[in-house]
């Protein structure tokens, strides 16, 4: 089954393509990042005898990635992060459950659910692409609330780079909107350079918000075709995203 859209706009070459807008998941949508970082501690700490996480880059990056960064970085080969990869991911999914508030609708950020509401409302198709593990991620996003607003998901299992999880997503696109690969029009939405990066590589206009780690002038440094302080603004998200 796919799901109907109403975005189509016509190229100076004659060729129709549809807008399709793929949001990152933490710091852009919601915040729950304390909740995360007392995740990866209790595995590493578990597995390693890790007892302080060491200052890495990890917006923008898969979860396992992120887990490895952190082992190697106090000292942990990579070789023996690798080695134990099913049992990093299987207790980070399970630990989440615990670890989590059932209820996130608090920790969504500023303007988000308005601006769902209104792409909803619009028949704008969105999708969802983090680099959680698709088990941790989806506690998230169903404890908050926004689960509903995403018929296609990508997540970051099996994946090192954030490329893969976005071309991840342009694959499930074509059955969940029953859109051609080259018919594709992306918009990326997120809150760190590797977002803008990833966006870019794939042809996209980049937007990105300045709700997570990084301020303006960082994430002006790899040219984004937008910039917000958040998106409490619907419309003037709503223009970046169209163009106008």
């Amino acid at each position: 089954m796919t799901i109907p859209h109403t975005t189509s706009t016509r190229t100076d070459n004659g060729h129709i393509k549809t807008r399709v807008v793929f949001f990152d998941m933490d710091h852009t949508l919601l915040d729950v990042s304390p909740f995360h970082r007392k995740n990866f501690l209790m595995v590493l700490n578990r597995l390693f005898g890790i007892t302080e996480l060491q200052k890495v880059v990890t917006s923008g990056v898969p979860m396992f990635e992120v887990m490895r960064r952190f082992a190697v970085a106090a000292g942990v080969s990579e070789g023996s992060v690798n080695a134990k990869q099913a049992e990093i991911e299987r207790m980070l999914v399970e630990n989440i459950q615990t670890i989590l508030p059932q209820d996130l609708h608090d920790f969504v950020l500023p303007g988000v659910v308005p601006l769902l509401e209104t792409l909803h409302k619009n028949k704008i198709p969105v999708g969802l692409i983090t680099g959680s593990l698709r088990g941790v991620a989806s506690q998230v996003l169903s404890r908050s609330g926004l689960l509903g607003y995403f018929p296609l998901t990508s997540f970051g299992d099996d994946c090192d780079h954030r490329d893969q999880i976005i071309d991840r997503g342009l694959v499930k696109a074509t059955w969940v909107y029953g859109l051609a690969r080259e018919a594709i029009e992306l918009v990326t939405v997120g809150d760190a350079p590797m977002d803008i990066q990833a966006g870019k590589a794939f042809d996209a206009r980049t937007i990105a918000v300045t709700t997570g780690l990084y301020t303006e002038q960082d994430l002006k440094a790899h040219n984004p075709d937008f910039i917000f302080p958040n998106m409490a603004d619907t419309q003037a998200v709503l223009n970046a995203i169209s163009g106008d």
